[in-house]
């Protein structure tokens, strides 16, 4: 891709068209790149459904063909094909948006990154969450101090839905959750802890309990599970019943926010140190702030639009391959916890 190109000129290929995939197509075309958008995925009922949908795209089979005619891939192929994707993408000079999670491991999440560095690419990794109002006032909660130092997280992503094929909850579903937790504390834990468990005889975890340690910081624990329903229709997925949520407690308040009803709640709140070396809990008025919940295709449309920015201006996006690779790390250590049943450090 040319240093120089320009937004009105952008070539995309999107590759990988099942449900998310056609979310993504249509984002794409919400920013105006229908014209310039090329669709790949094996399957013809998918390219079918492509054309249908967007006659104004190139569909074809195969994203191969589609390399060297782009600047840009947006990858929404099954999780277990996205390093070799990838890896050939940033080979033929392309910058690359990756939906979560980037990487099966931390050694396929090494290596693309370093390929990023030494091939000058731009590489964002897709958490839509991050582009949720109700993240973002948490986030901003946090950071400014108002909870205090966080003391503990809780996070959960479980929902009753169709499971996805190319692996379980923690690379699909989990990743939401940590990410966000890891976005707002700022740094990667230093150890975890998990317990995994497959109900549904599909040789991947249908649940996982992750319990995320920071030696000098919080202590976080994160649910998932694609069998376990929560208490509102989810429109992410067809037919799913979700629940979503983060909370961070301080030394001296709380954060909600809940991503199934847009709400954020926080207050003041602590434990005060009385006569006698006792204590006793002190609360103020809850505060709460209510954000309409953006569209599946209106979220992602955000977090492609902040890709197209960063390719532009040739700057790093904020969730970009570095918070991928850490994530990667994260997750290693979440199996090899569950498989070995003890904490383990976390790999940097």
């Amino acid at each position: 891709m040319a240093t120089g190109v320009k937004r009105d000129t952008l070539r995309v290929l999107l590759a990988g068209h099942g449900a998310f995939g056609a979310v993504h197509a249509q984002a794409w075309a919400t920013l105006g790149f229908a014209e310039r958008l090329v669709i790949a995925d094996p399957d013809p009922h998918a390219r079918a459904q492509a054309q249908a949908a967007l006659p104004q795209a190139r569909v074809v089979a195969d994203w191969r063909m589609a390399l060297p005619d782009v600047d840009v891939v947006d990858l929404v192929t099954p999780s277990n094909t996205h390093a070799a994707v990838a890896l050939a993408a940033l080979d033929a000079g392309c910058d690359l948006l990756i939906e979560k999670p980037m990487t099966m491991n931390r050694a396929e999440a090494a290596a693309m990154a370093a390929r990023a560095r030494q091939a000058e690419r731009i590489v964002q990794v897709g958490y839509v969450l991050r582009t949720h109002p109700a993240a973002r006032r948490l986030r901003d909660i946090v950071r400014a101090g108002d909870v205090g130092a966080p003391v503990w997280i809780d996070a959960a992503f479980l929902s009753l839905k169709r499971p996805r094929r190319d692996a379980g909850v923690v690379l699909n579903d989990a990743v939401h959750v940590i990410d966000l937790v890891l976005w707002t504390v700022g740094r990667t834990p230093d150890a975890v802890s998990a317990v995994l468990v497959e109900h549904l005889g599909r040789g991947v975890e249908d649940i996982a309990s992750i319990t995320l340690h920071w030696q000098d910081g919080p202590t976080a624990r994160v649910d998932a599970s694609c069998i376990v329903a929560g208490e509102h229709l989810d429109p992410y997925v067809a037919g799913g019943i979700s629940r979503k949520h983060l909370s961070v407690t301080g030394d001296a308040g709380q954060a909600v926010a809940d991503f199934m009803t847009g709400s954020v709640r926080w207050r003041s709140c602590r434990q005060q140190r009385i006569a006698g070396g006792g204590h006793e809990p002190v609360s103020g008025p809850e505060q709460t702030t209510t954000f309409a919940a953006p569209s599946p295709r209106d979220a992602v449309a955000a977090e492609l639009e902040s890709f197209v920015e960063a390719v532009i201006a040739r700057r790093s996006p904020e969730a970009d391959a570095g918070s991928g690779l850490a994530m990667a790390a994260v997750c290693d250590a979440v199996f090899a916890a569950a498989r070995e049943r003890r904490t383990v450090e976390v790999r940097a």
